[in-house]
């Protein structure tokens, strides 16, 4: 009997776990996509410096969680984001609107869909 109440306790803590990591890449991307949103605006009123200036605060705190999210998630999902904050800080540079529009767009999805497989749901389940 006391194996079980050992098993239970164990997996309700992983459980803990992945609710808590969910929670925390939801927050985490969830900033960062409401950031370079605010960005994309700036650059839209022709403020380049400005949504440069926020897009490279967001690529440094992606860097602060890289160990985090080179930890709990793919490689290939955060190699990839990567590669999209540097194509889109380099249409920022160039200003680009059109160019810098789809980057920007495709690195908030890109955000967005690697908090979702994070999160509990049927979907990840299967």
């Amino acid at each position: 009997m006391k194996r079980l109440w050992i098993a239970a306790g164990l997996l309700a803590l992983l459980l803990g776990a992945s609710l808590a990591n969910g929670w925390y890449a939801q927050s985490l991307t969830g900033d960062m996509g409401q950031r370079l949103r605010q960005a994309q605006l700036s650059a839209e009123q022709g403020e380049w410096a400005q949504a440069e200036a926020a897009t490279r605060q967001v690529y440094e705190d992606w860097q602060n969680h890289h160990f985090y999210f080179h930890t709990v998630m793919r490689h290939s999902d955060t190699d990839q984001i990567l590669r999209a904050f540097r194509q889109v800080l380099e249409y920022l540079r160039l200003q680009e609107p059109d160019q810098y529009n789809a980057a920007n767009a495709d690195l908030m999805a890109q955000l967005e869909l690697l908090s979702e497989m994070e999160q509990p749901v049927l979907a990840n389940v299967f």
